[in-house]
């Protein structure tokens, strides 16, 4: 059942007839119900579907991540909804039906920091990561401080997890070893790095920084 909230001129949430009505931060919309076809989808609209269900399916385990490292997308478009556009025209790979996630080309943030500089990575024993990076932070003139923390990101796709680390060192650190799960030992894991100001309102691009077989 439909509810009217302001009035026959205003706008209502629910279901009338075939018109069901919302709001979305604060703008009143309504749509018609979807017609039920019993004609097959077509291969042309199973791609964007497929796309949609691969990018999702990759991105909500990382959802905390994105919140922070899209934030600046404001209005309509919710930093998740920036982030699945993004990866959906950028970050797939292969031919219908064997779409898949194109990882050096995964930003799960996007800002106006400077980059992690020549980053690298390397596995060393026992079941550890070792992120180092270069101090680009300019001595004035710039939000970039030397101050900022990195965020690494670690994706296992023969288990298919995640191992993140929020706030682990700064900029000035140049290096942060991070500790996996011993059953990734033997594994490749593609790894993914990149900075946030302290008061946490600005960060810089992700960049892939390569992959590596857990040691």
């Amino acid at each position: 059942m439909g509810k009217f909230l302001k009035g026959i001129l205003g706008g209502f949430s629910g279901k009338i007839g075939n018109v069901i009505g919302a709001v979305w931060r604060g703008v009143d919309y309504m749509r018609s119900l979807p017609r039920k076809s019993n004609k097959p989808a077509t291969e042309a609209q199973l791609i964007p579907r497929l796309k949609l269900k691969v990018v999702v399916g990759f991105l909500r385990s990382i959802n905390d991540l994105i919140k922070l490292g899209y934030q600046s997308y404001k209005g309509k478009q919710t930093p998740m909804n920036a982030a699945v556009a993004f990866h959906i025209d950028k970050a797939i790979t292969g031919v219908y039906p064997n779409l898949n996630i194109n990882f050096p080309k995964v930003v799960f943030s996007k800002g106006h920091l400077l980059r992690p500089s020549a980053p690298g990575v390397e596995s060393v024993t026992p079941a550890k990561i070792k992120f180092e990076w270069l101090n680009n932070a300019p001595a004035t003139g710039s939000s970039t401080a030397a101050t900022d923390m990195a965020t690494l990101l670690l994706y296992n796709p023969d288990k298919e997890q995640f191992v993140t680390a929020e706030d682990v060192a700064a900029r000035s650190a140049l290096t942060f070893t991070l500790s996996v799960p011993a059953e990734w030992i033997g594994d490749d894991v593609h790894c993914w790095m990149s900075f946030v100001s302290v008061n946490r309102k600005e960060v810089s691009d992700s960049v892939y920084v390569g992959t590596t077989a857990v040691l």
